[in-house]
């Protein structure tokens, strides 16, 4: 646990650990599986956490996995209009701005937990 808060990489992703360490560790009976349980259970956290995330923003999740993926390739920023074509209903023009600086503001935490500093 002193790892986790002392990395700077790892603070960002300090629950997901924890909650793997104290409710999936104790039930891995063969030392030697850990990183592949490990690795499975990062994956549907992802998944989990890219649905609710699409679900609370009325993304589509196919085309902002694209996005996601657009932006780790390219490490820049979506143009509004990139985001814009994600959603379900585009935004009014007052509310637009906001809109899109919101869910880039998400999508770089969701990389940040699930992307970076992860080899799994």
């Amino acid at each position: 646990m002193d790892l986790i808060t002392g990395d700077v990489q790892l603070r960002s992703k300090r629950d997901l650990i924890e909650n793997f360490i104290l409710e999936n560790l104790p039930n891995i009976s063969d030392a030697d599986t850990i990183e592949d349980e490990f690795e499975k259970y990062w994956q549907e956290q992802k998944v989990l956490a890219l649905g609710k995330l699409c679900e609370t923003e009325n993304l589509d999740q196919k085309q902002f996995s694209a996005l996601i993926e657009t932006y780790i390739f390219t490490d820049q920023e979506p143009l509004h209009d990139e985001v814009f074509k994600c959603l379900d209903n585009r935004p009014s023009v007052l509310q637009a701005r906001v809109i899109a600086e919101r869910i880039i503001i998400k999508m770089k935490e969701f990389v940040e937990v699930f992307v970076e500093g992860i080899s799994a």
